[in-house]
């Protein structure tokens, strides 16, 4: 059964949204691409990934973050009613993030992604390569930007 698309400008009714993220690098530092997978309670997926050409695996995690809670953002905006759970196979982003670990590198990023840091963002720390499906199909989404990335620059 189909549902009609309501577009951006009506928000989904508040619950849960799963955002699965992952970085990827091919050389560390070396190319590199972030990617992300939005699952709404409404059974709605977005998904999206990005590369550059130098870049390590942590900032791609890290980016991979921010992009996924941007895109969150645009559809919820400040509903206090929603809940973000975001799937991270790096121990990394959810540590920096959560303010466990100090931060030592990468501190150009923490701005931009500090401030989508709230109250109703949890992160969970899931296992690489282990068959979670979203997980997984992050991890094919960044490894592909990449291949497509190399592929397009001559690479």
């Amino acid at each position: 059964m189909s549902r009609p698309d309501p577009g951006p400008s009506t928000p989904p009714s508040p619950g849960t949204v799963v955002a699965y993220t992952d970085g990827a690098c091919s050389g560390n530092p070396g190319p590199g691409a972030w990617a992300y997978r939005l699952e709404w309670p409404d059974g709605r997926v977005e998904e999206a990934a990005g590369a550059e050409p130098g870049t390590t695996n942590n900032r791609e995690e890290l980016k991979a973050v921010r992009e996924a809670l941007r895109a969150v953002r645009r559809r919820i905006g400040n509903d206090p009613g929603w809940r973000i759970v975001v799937r991270t196979d790096s121990l990394g982003a959810v540590n920096w993030l959560t303010r466990r670990w100090k931060r030592n590198a990468n501190l150009d990023l923490f701005p931009g992604i500090d401030p989508l840091v709230d109250a109703r963002v949890a992160f969970e720390h899931v296992r690489g390569h282990a068959g979670n499906p979203g997980n997984e199909r992050v991890d094919r989404l960044a490894v592909s930007a990449v291949h497509e990335f190399t592929a397009g620059a001559g690479g």
